[in-house]
């Protein structure tokens, strides 16, 4: 039994360490940006299965959000931007991808669900009111935000 314990032990962490790309302080960096520039819209992080109930059920009903959440982006650019084979190349193109979509927004070229985003207005541009230094801050935040072990979960900074 002692032995099983200690294999599971070993094998969370294993499964937690963060790939040799993701770098924690650039994490709180875009984290800010986040914070400062996209909350207003866009909730950080909501349980998968709420945010389904709510779009699904409810028709936006419940929640009433304005935007997708953070970690339904990132959870979506993952899976339909580049591929997870190289994850450094995978963040330069979905960074491409996000300063492209922030200047120009259009609904045709979102990665989120059709029946999410059928609740939501086009986000205005963001030209001029971000940086493209903030944009790649905020991309990097995005990207690691629902985690790396392919389990969609949000995680705090002190799990780092």
């Amino acid at each position: 039994m002692k032995f099983l314990f200690i294999v599971c032990i070993l094998m969370s962490s294993i499964f937690a360490t963060p790939p040799e790309e993701f770098e924690e302080e650039r994490y709180l960096v875009g984290e800010q940006v986040f914070d400062n520039k996209c909350s207003s819209c866009h909730v950080k992080s909501m349980d998968i299965q709420v945010l389904m109930s709510n779009f699904i059920e409810h028709n936006n009903k419940v929640l009433n959000l304005l935007a997708p959440t953070g970690n339904e982006i990132s959870f979506r650019l993952k899976s339909q931007i580049g591929s997870k084979d190289d994850i450094e190349f995978q963040i330069d193109e979905v960074t491409d991808f996000v300063k492209d979509y922030l200047i120009n927004p259009d609904k045709a070229k979102t990665v989120c669900l059709e029946g999410v985003v059928k609740h939501f207005d086009t986000m205005p541009s963001m030209k001029g009111k971000v940086t493209e230094q903030e944009m790649e801050d905020v991309t990097f935040f995005i990207y690691f935000l629902e985690g790396w072990n392919g389990i969609n979960k949000y995680f705090e900074k002190d799990e780092f």
